[in-house]
């Protein structure tokens, strides 16, 4: 059953699918949001609504959508999403997962137990021809529910993007795992960087000024590249809004865990994270790149696994980075996939979603057919084909 922009519990029972675009309304929604994220089968605290509303207060978008499912009177699913009128190139609507800048997971809060029952009726509700899931763990509670549902209910499915990123798991100290290289080289960094002054570890406490802290931290990430390039949370006004709110809720929750180093009494690096779940996601990182040849991002990395492994709290870390950004890999050793799935849930949609890994085909015929031609100046023997999507075609 469909509910379209109605968010007041539901009376009775059954599983009830709600579409919601109006941003402000999901406010009514907060103590059973709030409960619905304590008790998800995996935690996303970009979606919870501390983190979520400050968001959308920051990035205004029109096409914004949420669905929001109700098991039995209970909420027990809660999906940003946007609305696409075109999907992939292709003249199909979708909804798809909604992002922003300053994040890069997707995960809906779905409770464990009700996950089955949620995205089976996601999938039977008819809100959209395609619905893509960006950026969830390959491994996680909802993939597997998305994936037993789609192939139970006929529905063509597919993994458009993967990656792997860097995680940091208490089981396993990557530290034991570094290669004699990279030891002699830390010894050396550390060395020339305590010839510039004394190398202090430091550790957010709860009866620390946060205002001190947010600020050292948004100072130094927008003294870099970052800052240079426009893309620090200080550099535009409604990121430096977003972090402000965002870091200040998270300390009073006691979920804002910063470490580093201090340079000669200096902030010479930063690791911002927020706990969830028995997990935590980095939320950003930065460090003084006028002491750049001496390594401060590795050398502080280090320091935050130490504290890591030997202060109780999270099981793990996910470094929460995009497929460009390799700067956790040299210190955290164990990996973890991300992906985007898209379900054709009815009419084109389903034509569209069977369609793609054959279009993406045809595009690299056409790319080797180009790089093959006279005149084109490439060795199309060295060209490198585009990675597919992983398929899953139902008979139907």
């Amino acid at each position: 059953m469909i509910v379209m922009q109605e968010i007041s519990r539901p009376s009775g029972t059954g599983t009830i699918v709600q579409l919601i675009s109006d941003a402000a309304a999901l406010r009514a929604l907060v103590p059973q949001w709030e409960e619905l994220a304590a008790e998800a089968g995996e935690p996303n605290p970009f979606y919870e609504h501390w983190m979520l509303l400050p968001a959308l207060s920051a990035f205004p978008d029109p096409d914004f959508r949420c669905i929001v499912i109700w098991d039995n009177g209970k909420l027990a699913a809660l999906i940003p999403m946007r609305w696409e009128r075109r999907w992939r190139s292709m003249p199909v609507a979708a909804l798809r997962s909604w992002v922003h800048r300053n994040m890069v997971l997707c995960t809906p809060l779905v409770r464990a137990a009700s996950a089955a029952r949620c995205v089976s009726a996601l999938l039977e509700s008819d809100l959209a021809p395609v619905l893509e899931f960006d950026l969830v763990p390959a491994e996680g509670v909802f993939y597997g529910a998305l994936a037993e549902a789609a192939l139970a209910g006929a529905c063509p499915w597919l993994v458009t993007d993967a990656y792997m990123r860097a995680i940091l798991v208490r089981e396993r100290d990557p530290r034991s795992r570094f290669n004699s290289n990279l030891k002699n080289n830390l010894r050396r960094w550390e060395s020339r960087l305590r010839a510039c002054g004394a190398l202090e570890p430091v550790r957010l406490g709860e009866a620390d000024d946060i205002n001190v802290w947010r600020d050292e931290f948004l100072q130094l990430e927008a003294s870099g590249w970052k800052g240079e390039a426009g893309s620090a949370l200080a550099s535009r006004e409604q990121d430096r809004r977003f972090a402000v709110e965002v870091l200040d809720e998270a300390h009073r929750r006691g979920r804002l865990v910063i470490t580093g180093l201090n340079l000669g009494g200096r902030p010479l690096a930063r690791h911002v994270a927020i706990t969830a779940g028995e997990g935590a996601i980095c939320f950003k990182i930065a460090y003084d790149e006028a002491h750049a040849k001496h390594a401060p991002g590795i050398v502080a990395e280090v320091e935050n696994v130490r504290q890591f492994m030997e202060t109780p709290g999270p099981r793990w870390v996910d470094s929460n980075t995009s497929r460009e950004n390799t700067s956790y890999g040299r210190v955290w050793k164990d990996r973890r996939t991300v992906q985007s799935v898209a379900v054709g849930a009815r009419g084109v949609g389903r034509a569209a979603v069977a369609a793609l890994p054959l279009l993406r085909l045809a595009k690299d015929v056409l790319r080797r057919l180009a790089t093959r031609a006279p005149g084109s100046g490439r060795d199309s023997g060295r060209l490198v084909p585009t990675a597919h999507p992983t398929v899953g075609l139902n008979p139907k």
